[in-house]
């Protein structure tokens, strides 16, 4: 009988957990103005779907434009030490000045969850050919935070390849 008490006051507090995180998460898909074509509450396989979608749009066909209009809040918040401002204009505005005039090649793209159920997106990617733009070879993590399918939050990890590390399978 305890044990039932314990497990009914469990499944409560997870259900009470559950509709803050929705209500926070509507509040703060609304706030940074996501698009139409996102959704606020997104199972995993949607929010993955989305975000292969966008890592194929931006990397894969550099379709910038195409890739955050369909999936990044008009309200963006941008960590990226390359990109000046925060919105959707501004990082579209710098990142199609770099984008198309490198080679990207997506290594890996996946979506994880932290211990509060924040998800978030990453993207592994190659980056080369930017040596007339001062940009040199790199390895790049894309970090992205979503609210349901919409991609509200970025943060980047670049790190120059010079040939010269030790570790003979190192960045990729």
């Amino acid at each position: 009988m305890r044990f039932f008490a314990i497990l009914t006051a469990l499944v409560s507090l997870s259900g009470l957990a559950a509709a803050h995180i929705r209500r926070q998460g509507n509040d703060e898909f609304t706030a940074l103005g996501c698009p139409d074509t996102t959704k606020p509450e997104a199972s995993p396989s949607e929010q993955l779907a989305a975000w292969d979608d966008f890592t194929t749009l931006m990397y894969t066909e550099k379709r910038i434009t195409d890739a955050f209009n369909k999936y990044a809040a008009a309200s963006y918040i941008n960590h990226s030490p390359l990109v000046t401002m925060n919105g959707i204009n501004e990082t579209m505005g710098e990142l199609s000045q770099i984008v198309p005039n490198v080679n990207s090649q997506l290594q890996h793209a996946f979506v994880g969850w932290d211990k509060d159920g924040t998800t978030f997106g990453t993207a592994h990617t190659k980056v080369s050919g930017g040596e007339a733009m001062g940009i040199s070879d790199s390895a790049l993590v894309d970090i992205i935070r979503m609210v349901g399918t919409c991609l509200v939050e970025h943060y980047d990890v670049e790190q120059s390849i010079d040939g010269t590390a030790p570790n003979p399978i190192a960045f990729f």
